[in-house]
Parts: structure tokens; sequence; C-alpha cells
């Protein structure tokens, strides 16, 4: 199984290197499905399993950077919409998840509390000033570093004043993928020095360091 999993891999993304990022996130869609946004040493049926510790590991630091009113949380990045729902029924605020895979938004499970949109040449399609709780999770490890000012720019451009923050990346010290890329606690710490975050946990999935950052907006 995994023998052939790595030759997939190989045939589909390995000898694909002039393919735009957004078009090899989709054909990564339409191979693996909602496996596609996670480590693909984890089965298909460890998927559930995966989400619940992720949950247990990083919703304490979240509740406790969220603000007492919430009207609005946004899931940047949602992929197939793991969390989108979690964040609602714990938060009990409507959530706003994005992505620009669009293959991904279709595999999202409906449900009431969650406005599922397609982010559109790095636009997020809300209003300014309008988000009161903001979750990435495993999301800018996959977006290239030049790129990146112009995201987190995108991301404050929606933040309210006190609005809290959840960032959750891969920071393994190991040599960049080709479409993912390892980054140090610190680098995400500079790269919303206007909240600021600050690293607040680590834990491990596959060997590999994960790191939570929060924060509460000036």
């Amino acid at each position: 199984m995994r023998k052939n999993l790595s030759v997939l891999k190989n045939r589909l993304f390995g000898r694909s290197p002039t393919v735009d990022d957004l078009t090899y996130w989709e054909q990564r869609t339409r191979v693996f499905g909602a496996q596609a946004v996670m480590n693909l040493h984890h089965a298909p049926a460890e998927i559930e399993n995966v989400t619940r510790r992720q949950v247990a590991e990083i919703f304490p630091h979240l509740r406790a950077v969220t603000p007492e009113l919430v009207g609005k949380i946004l899931d940047f990045g949602c992929g197939p919409g793991r969390f989108s729902s979690l964040l609602h029924t714990q938060v009990g605020a409507p959530v706003v998840a994005v992505d620009p895979t669009q293959g991904l938004l279709d595999l999202a499970p409906r449900s009431e509390g969650v406005h599922y949109a397609r982010v559109i040449d790095g636009r997020v399609p809300l209003e300014d000033a309008s988000v009161d709780l903001l979750w990435v999770c495993l999301v800018l490890g996959g977006i290239r570093e030049a790129a990146l000012p112009d995201c987190v720019a995108e991301l404050r451009r929606v933040l309210r004043p006190g609005a809290g923050i959840c960032v959750v990346e891969n920071t393994a010290e190991k040599p960049d993928a080709e479409r993912w890329f390892f980054r140090r606690p610190e680098f995400y710490e500079e790269l919303f020095r206007f909240v600021p975050v600050k690293r607040v946990h680590d834990y491990e999935d596959v060997g590999e360091r994960i790191t939570v950052l929060t924060g509460r907006c000036a």
C-alpha cells in the first residue's frame, strides 16, 4: 500500500515542476480526496482520529485568545472543512471557511453556521475589520515565501481590533519539500508581529514538530 502510494505520488506530482501551485492542489485533491490536506503518511482511515487529536492539542490554546463576544470566525485555508463546524459549535459563532482550491471546498460537509467561499486571486471575500477570531491550521507551509506578505496583509485587513488569532504550522527542522515549506516558529512570530503572536505549544505528528502560535490583535 505504502509503496503503491509513493509510486502514485511520484507519477502525478514529482515530475511536474511547471505546474502552478493551485493546479497542483486541485490534482492532489482529485487523487487523494480529503486526505490531500494531510501528511500522506496517515492512511485515509486515520483522518478522523488525527483531527480529534489536533482538536485536543490546539483548541485549549484557541479558547485562551477567543474574545468574549465573537460575531464572525474566519477559517482560512479550510480545505475540506475538517475544523469549520467544530469552530462553530465550540465558539458559538458563524464561521466563514475559505480556500482557493474548489475541489476541497466541494468535499466540505455543509452544516448550519458555516459558509464556504473560495479565495480568488488572494482575496478573502470579507469586508475590512469584520473578523473576531482567525484560525489558520497547517496552511501557510504550503504558500511560497514571496507570497506570504500579501497573504498576511489580506488577513490583517479583515481582522478587527482585539481579534483572536490561532496559527498552527509544521516547524520541523528539515529540508523543504517541492510544495511544502518547513519554517521555524520564529519565522511565523515575525510574520505576524503586528498582532503579535507567540509560540504557546508544540506537539508531534509522524515525527514532525507542529507549533501552535496565538495572540490578540492590538
